[in-house]
């Protein structure tokens, strides 16, 4: 299952700036003046991290909540939807055993269009098309807002 975030460990040093680290992602750092831009700039250092770890084909960790240590804050990150749905995408695609290929076919589209649509950054899916994905993977959408 794709996380909607990941936890990033937050504090504050000795000049002030607020500096953030993933431990399930150890080359995503970042800081920010105050809080608010910190967890600004995590949202962004993780997501565009995750993008690039997504073209790798890397592996999502599954979730774990850190523990904080002393001065430190735990905060959770979302991952961007375009991001998330991606992963998603491939996962179900995976899950289902069927190549991008194959996924094309049976949505009829061409490959580059399918690969498009499991890229992060690159598409805009509608309900429509998510739907569409769904059924040809003989699952069911359904969409919460929390």
């Amino acid at each position: 299952m794709v996380p909607a975030g990941y936890y990033a460990i937050l504090w504050t040093d000795d000049e002030g700036s607020v500096l953030v680290r993933f431990p399930q992602h150890p080359g995503v750092n970042t800081f920010g003046r105050d809080q608010e831009e910190a967890e600004n700039m995590a949202r962004e250092a993780l997501n565009v991290a995750l993008e690039s770890d997504f073209e790798r084909a890397v592996k999502l960790p599954a979730l774990r909540k850190p523990r904080a240590g002393e001065g430190e804050r735990v905060v959770m990150v979302p991952l961007d939807a375009d991001v998330r749905m991606a992963y998603v995408l491939r996962e179900w695609r995976e899950d289902a055993g069927f190549t991008q290929q194959e996924m094309a076919a049976r949505l009829g589209v061409s490959y580059q269009a399918y690969q498009r649509m499991e890229r992060p950054g690159r598409s805009n899916l509608t309900v429509a098309t998510l739907d569409r994905i769904a059924r040809a993977l003989q699952r069911e959408l359904v969409i919460a807002v929390q």
